[in-house]
């Protein structure tokens, strides 16, 4: 649905409930233990009250966070992993390694693909002078353009 559909519906569906939950803890708030964790969760939605309804204001924003919660769950264990890469080098070239996919994944490359691609043509001699066409992003529009290149071989008779 376009953004103009989906903020209709966001406030046709969401406005209700979260003005419901936003008078509920402005009233229970004052009446809780400080300490306690509904206090403290509270006490920070009422915080950050604004920003929790961006997305009544803003379609492109999305509902939830989870694409984000992942990315930084996933730093999380890498962080975790770090601690056994074998020596100081062995860490940098696995943050080499962990930094091409990411740019593979957000270039919309399959990993690997490029990786077993990129290793066949560094093992046979790729110069030095060109290894920036072997990034992510420049192996993709370069594959994408021999993809769409007429075909040179010739006609079968």
């Amino acid at each position: 649905m376009d953004e103009a559909e989906r903020l209709r519906r966001r406030n046709a569906l969401s406005r209700s409930i979260t003005e419901q939950l936003g008078r509920w803890m402005a009233d229970i708030y004052p009446r809780l233990p400080p300490k306690s964790p509904l206090a403290k969760a509270c006490g920070y939605a009422i915080n950050q009250w604004k920003p929790l309804l961006r997305f009544l204001e803003d379609a492109r924003l999305p509902l939830h966070n989870n694409a984000s919660e992942l990315r930084l769950r996933e730093i999380a264990v890498g962080r975790k992993n770090y601690l056994f890469a074998g020596s100081d080098a062995g860490a940098e070239r696995a943050a080499c390694v962990y930094t091409l996919v990411a740019t593979c994944v957000l270039a919309g490359v399959d990993p690997w693909a490029w990786l077993a691609d990129v290793l066949e043509k560094l093992a046979n001699g790729w110069p030095q002078s060109r290894l920036k066409q072997l990034l992510p992003p420049m192996w993709k529009a370069e594959r994408e353009a021999a993809a769409q290149a007429p075909s040179t071989a010739p006609a079968a008779a």
